[in-house]
């Protein structure tokens, strides 16, 4: 349109547009009244909407209140059902708790009873718990268990209640202190626990006896936290280490106590001062501050130290020396722990959680009485209490079923600890013997390290255990190997004559642990039969002395033995052939009636009648009981020759000391040189004696501890106080493991016992004989020095060598070969050698040859038999015996070559002197003699061995009495304590010693007389020599009748339990307890080592005769007492007889004592002899080595021949011509017994001529008055 014409265009749009528009238009208008319509709508729509609007605010405001108001309900019904919960809550509390405290009910109302005992006893148990904790502590634990039972009665008697069933350690400590000490290496036993509580406890500070060492393990580790510091006394860092102590407050343990120093008396007495704020304590010169933590422990490893009152006063005593249930308890623990490693861990666990079991509970116990004090308000509100009382029901429960299961467990493992409690029991006893082994020689000290190491030793490196595997079996061979071990390893460091005494102790324990008849009443015979009394003459059995029908007699108290007489009798002559036999301990006459015996019990019984008729051959009777029990090659193996490199190598460690020990006079350093040749080890040898010794032994040993060199100290026993100081710096070093320390020493009781029970000692003996005296003697002498000129040398060397043998081998045969023991020794050969050398120079001029008769024979017998030999000699007859010898050997026809050295040797001929000029010629000779040399060979009877061995047998049952004593009091550690006393009614819970000494006691006061009468004096009989020497003897005999019959009575009473000790009575029980004479009593000579059983046994008979001399003098007259025979060996001063004798013959006849003669005539069998006013009649006397016939002495085998009456007759002589001896007569000792330590007096007596008169004294013929040995 727009293409056609522009004026065009617009206005056909504009048409358009408007009819557009009309349309519009005319589509709008139907709209237009619709919206009017709507709109009317609309008012009328609002006005009804105002309507409901208003309707609808009035009802939201309804609502809005009906909210308000269910808001309230809601917030009620809560508080409601708050409400509720809480109740079901306090409900359901309030029932648990019931619940709780219902179960909890019983065992409080038990507390409470037992508080409210408690505080009614509370008086009396701290009265004695106080008590225990002041005094206790030093006694052992018998001691402690009696003092106890004592403190208990008089409490009961002062009408001071007290709880019956006190447990010591229970009250004086808590579960966890106990175990919190068995953690800290304390042993479980009561004795350390108690010991433990004191330690803890003390008021004073403690004082340790603690020979073991378990004392101070336990306090290093115990007080290890605060930082304990260990010293010593002879500690140079002592005082700076104390000051320390004092200033910081931490603990102070102080060793060897035994070198206590006064600088500590302050610190014990506790001496403390203020000083402006300060606490101050005065140690020397200078004041130091006290810290209020610091203590102090004192300790000794020597149990036998005495220390000062006014040491005691300041300090508490704690004993922590080992007792038999402890080391029991410490070896069961060991071997089970070896053996059935899987047990002792159970029964390791079992008693942890029993102890911890208890403990849990106990401190659940107090965490709920804490909750309870602690809790706050209601108790219902309070959760804590709730759980906690929930918590201990539930635990206790769970802890009660497991306690009960533990128990089944134990049982179990019980039944297997049971099987070894023999062996645990049996190294309590071993160990135990051994300990009190001193009481046989004061050297045989053994440490419990000692034992522990033998018993480790066959637990952990016994051969005999390999391919194994069965317990019992395993069992029984550590029970043999036990004794086994045990007696080789001791056995070294024993003399030769004890090692069976130790073996029979070991036989006895391995009895006890077998089913075996103990044989205690046989025992007891053989040990105390000679308590019995009885008289000789009550039988008749021809041939038999006193002393075998004695001994019958003895032996017929047994009941097996009622009919031993008859037994005798009918079998005389089997009996006499086995009398004779040489060698009786084989097919003895089985004298007694009983029957199924066990070998043992045959043996036993052979031993009672082989001491009771053959006593010297009780100790070879003592070696077969050991064997029958132990085995036959039980004492072989201490009887070979000991490697010393193995022992060295695989027993003994750096830090134990070996000391080498034997008897004077015998050199034993030679071996430590043979061990280092063989080991190729170097040594250091220091010989001590000198104050340069001591100190090059300090450096030597504290260089050779660093290095591990060996180091060899020579003759220490010349050094006893220098070996304490070395002991102690011992103990305290570290050593080099291959350090080795040997000592060799003479047997030296001055020795240091602490030293001998560290040490592992080894006993060397020489060997008895002349042949092996020869030997020791020619390895001595170099060949240059026998070889040189003049030829006749080598001769006079062994003449000399010879002699020293002859000599020293009689020592062996004291008192026969020598009246004592002379210590005639290698220091005398050597000297005799030297004067040999110098008198043959001075004649010989360096000649080759010297004639016999040109050599000095007089100065050799001088110089020999006056100074080098003679020098030892005090008795006149040793020393003619002696100058018998030399006058001999020591002559110029030693030099013929049918120069006999022995004669008279019953079965071979004579032996002559070896002929030869060379040293290797003499040693042939000797090595060609034979091994064994009979007693004729010194000069003595071919019998005269009897005499040791009879002596050793008496020793041996002597130290066996001392041992079984010891053994029986240890074996009963503990009185039985039991809370109901009616239980002991009838038990008899004394100490075994009391028990055997009140019978013992009882015996004595039987066989000793009630009273003897004092003989009257007048004025006429006090002038009789005769009756004043009678009436000394009378007094001195009622006096001590009746000293003893009081002590033995109070003793008596003691043992009942109606009297206390005295310290005097104390004395005297331990005494009689080891059988020995109380001080008080032994008022008169007599053998040393004579027991108290034979001293009253003889003092009973001397009593008899006491009361017969008595009763003769107040009855017949003063006068009569001469006529009467006399038992002088029953006198207590017999050479005062022979005095008072010898005076009253002087005072009758006017004579001078001077002028007065002493002959003796000894009656035959059944002759009578007279006597005049001159003469005497005494009886009981002995002869050793010769009888007599017609008034005649002739040599004889028999040792001992009991003589007739004697008649002592004093002659008068002509003093200007005294009588002379001719040439069949010898003078002869008279000794006061068999020991011959006291010469009395001298007789000349005649001989029947057969043998020359020097025989009699070489055979050591003597006249005894008393047959006593001891």
């Amino acid at each position: 349109m727009n293409k056609a014409s522009l004026a065009c265009g617009p206005l056909v749009k504009w048409a358009i547009a408007q009819v557009s528009y009309a349309d519009m238009l005319q589509k709008v208008d139907p709209l237009r009244e619709e919206l009017s319509k709507n709109e009317d709508a609309m008012l009328a729509n609002k006005s009804k909407l105002t309507a409901v609007a208003d309707m609808i605010n009035e009802l939201e405001g309804h609502i809005a209140k009906y909210k308000e108001e269910y808001a309230a309900l809601i917030s009620e019904a809560q508080a409601i059902k708050a409400d509720l919960s809480t109740v079901e809550a306090k409900v359901t509390r309030s029932t648990a708790l019931l619940r709780s405290l219902g179960s909890e009910r019983q065992r409080w109302e038990v507390t409470s009873e037992g508080f409210q005992n408690q505080m009614g006893t509370i008086a009396g148990d701290v009265l004695l718990s106080a008590a225990f904790l002041a005094y206790g502590g030093y006694l052992d634990q018998q001691m402690r268990s009696s003092l106890w039972h004592i403190w208990k009665s008089h409490i009961e008697q002062a009408g001071i209640s007290f709880r019956s069933d006190l447990a010591r350690t229970e009250f004086l400590s808590t579960a966890d202190e106990r175990l919190q000490w068995q953690s800290h290496s304390l042993p479980s036993d009561d004795l350390c626990t108690e010991n433990a509580v004191m330690l803890k406890r003390f008021n004073r500070y403690p004082l340790i006896i603690d020979p073991s060492g378990q004392a101070t393990e336990f306090l290093l580790q115990e007080y290890r936290e605060k930082k304990i510091t260990k010293t010593s006394f002879l500690d140079d860092a002592f005082r700076k280490n104390l000051e320390s102590a004092l200033r910081f407050g931490n603990p102070l343990l102080v060793q060897d106590v035994e070198s206590y120093d006064p600088i500590l008396n302050p610190v014990l007495n506790k001496e403390v001062k203020k000083t402006g704020g300060r606490v101050l304590i005065t140690l020397g010169d200078q004041d130091i501050d006290l810290s209020p933590a610091f203590t102090i422990f004192l300790s000794t490893r020597d149990p036998t130290v005495e220390f000062p009152p006014d040491l005691c006063s300041r300090v508490t005593f704690v004993n922590f020396t080992v007792t038999r249930s402890s080391l029991q308890s410490q070896c069961l623990h060991e071997v089970l722990k070896a053996e059935r490693p899987e047990v002792d861990a159970k029964r390791s666990d079992l008693l942890k959680l029993q102890g911890e079991f208890h403990l849990r509970l106990r401190h659940l116990e107090k965490e709920l009485l804490q909750a309870l004090n602690e809790s706050k308000g209601s108790i219902l509100d309070d959760d804590k209490v709730i759980t906690t009382l929930e918590t201990l029901k539930n635990e206790a429960a769970e802890i009660t079923q497991k306690v009960e299961e533990t128990d089944t467990v134990m049982m179990e493992v019980e039944a297997v600890t049971e099987q070894y409690r023999t062996l645990a029991a049996a190294c309590s006893s071993i160990y135990f013997t051994m300990e009190g082994f001193h009481a046989v020689h004061f050297m045989y000290q053994f440490a419990l390290k000692f034992f522990l190491e033998i018993f480790r030793s066959i637990l952990y490196d016994n051969e005999m255990l390999k391919d194994k595997k069965d317990p019992i079996v395993r069992l029984n061979i550590l029970i043999e190997c036990l004794s086994q071990v045990a007696y080789n390893r001791v056995a070294r460091g024993l003399f030769h004559d004890d090692r069976v005494t130790f073996a029979t102790l070991l036989a006895r324990i391995r009895l006890k642990g077998k089913n075996e008849n103990h044989y205690d009443n046989e025992l007891d015979h053989l040990l105390k039969g000679k308590e019995i009394v009885v008289q000789a003459d009550s039988i008749n059995i021809t041939g038999f002395t006193d002393q075998l029908k004695t001994s019958l007699l003895r032996l017929n108290k047994l009941p097996p033995f009622k009919d031993l007489e008859k037994f005798i009798k009918a079998n005389r002559a089997e009996f006499d052939q086995w009398l004779d036999s040489t060698n009786p301990t084989q097919n003895v006459p089985k004298c007694w009636d009983a029957s199924d015996l066990t070998p043992v019990g045959e043996v036993m019984y052979e031993t009672l009648v082989v001491q009771a008729f053959r006593p010297d051959n009780l100790h070879a009777m003592m070696r077969r009981f050991v064997l029958i029990v132990m085995g036959t090659d039980f004492l072989q193996g201490a009887e070979k020759e000991m490697d010393m490199s193995s022992v060295v190598e695989k027993e003994i460690k750096a830090q134990t000391p070996m000391l080498l020990c034997s008897p004077a006079g015998y050199e034993v350093s030679g071996r430590v040189d043979d061990l280092v040749a063989q080991t190729g080890k170097s040594i250091t040898s220091i010989a001590l004696g000198s104050a340069e010794g001591f100190n090059e032994a300090e450096k030597v040993i504290g260089a050779s501890v660093k290095s591990g060199r060996w180091v060899l100290l020579k003759n220490v026993h010349l050094a006893t106080s220098w070996l304490v100081s070395l002991e102690k710096k011992l103990h305290s070093m570290q050593p080099h493991p291959n350090f080795r320390l040997f000592m060799t020493m003479e047997v030296n009781p001055k020795v240091p016992v602490n030293l001998l029970r560290a040490s592992r000692i080894f006993v060397y003996e020489p060997p008895p004989g002349i042949k092996a005296n020869l030997l020791r003697t020619f390895s001595t002498i170099s060949v240059s020095r026998m070889s040189q000129a003049p030829a006749e040398r080598a001769r006079m060397y062994f003449l000399l060598a010879w002699f020293h043998a002859i000599v020293q081998e009689r020592v062996r045969y004291a008192p026969l070969g020598w009246s004592k023991s002379y210590e005639f020794n290698e220091s005398d050969l050597r000297v005799g050698f030297d004067m040999l050398d110098i008198w043959i120079a001075s004649v010989s001029q360096n000649r080759a040859n010297i004639p016999p008769e040109k050599l000095p024979w007089d100065a050799f017998s001088t110089l020999l038999g006056q100074s080098i030999y003679g020098g030892h000699i005090d008795n006149e007859f040793d020393q003619k015996l002696l100058q018998s010898f030399i006058d001999r050997l020591f002559t110029k026809h030693s030099f013929d070559s049918d120069f006999p050295l022995v004669t008279n040797v019953e079965g071979h001929k004579d032996t002559p002197i070896p002929d030869g000029v060379r040293r290797e010629q003499f040693m042939q000779w000797v090595s060609n003699l034979p091994d064994y040399q009979s007693p004729s060979w010194l000069g003595l009877p071919n019998n005269a061995e009897k005499v040791i061995l009879s002596t050793l047998g008496d020793a041996c049952l002597a130290n066996l009495l001392k041992m079984r004593t010891l053994a029986e009091d240890d074996e009963l550690e503990y009185v039985p304590e039991t809370t109901d006393k009616d239980e002991n009614l009838g038990v008899d819970d004394r100490p075994q010693w009391m028990k055997s000494l009140q019978q013992s006691v009882r015996n004595w006061l039987s066989i000793l007389p009630e009273s003897i009468q004092h003989v009257k004096r007048t004025m006429e009989n006090i002038k009789d020599p005769l009756f004043r020497c009678f009436e000394r003897e009378v007094n001195l005999g009622v006096k001590l009748l009746d000293n003893m019959r009081s002590d033995l009575t109070e003793i008596m009473m003691v043992c009942e339990g109606q009297r206390k000790q005295t310290n005097d009575l104390r004395l005297i029980i331990d005494n009689l307890v080891k059988g020995v004479i109380p001080k008080s009593w032994n008022r008169y000579k007599v053998p040393s080592e004579l027991t108290v059983i034979q001293w009253i046994v003889d003092l009973a008979e001397r009593m008899k005769q006491l009361k017969n001399i008595s009763k003769i003098s107040n009855t017949s007259g003063a006068r009569e007492l001469k006529s009467m025979k006399v038992w002088m060996g029953g006198l207590f001063m017999p050479e005062a007889f022979i005095t008072a004798s010898r005076q009253y013959v002087a005072q009758a006849n006017q004579w001078s004592l001077e002028e007065l003669y002493l002959k003796v005539t000894v009656a035959d069998q059944n002759e009578q002899l007279s006597i005049d006013d001159c003469s005497f009649l005494v009886s009981g006397l002995k002869l050793q080595g010769a009888s007599c016939l017609a008034n005649k002495l002739s040599l004889v085998d028999t040792i001992i021949t009991d003589l007739s009456d004697i008649r002592l007759q004093w002659v008068k002589i002509d003093t200007a011509n005294p009588p002379e001896l001719s040439g069949n007569d010898v003078s002869l000792p008279v000794y006061l017994n068999q020991t011959r330590r006291e010469l009395l007096f001298t007789v000349d007596m005649s001989t029947s001529g057969a043998v020359p008169g020097r025989s009699f004294y070489e055979r050591g013929v003597a006249f005894i008055l008393s047959f006593l040995s001891g």
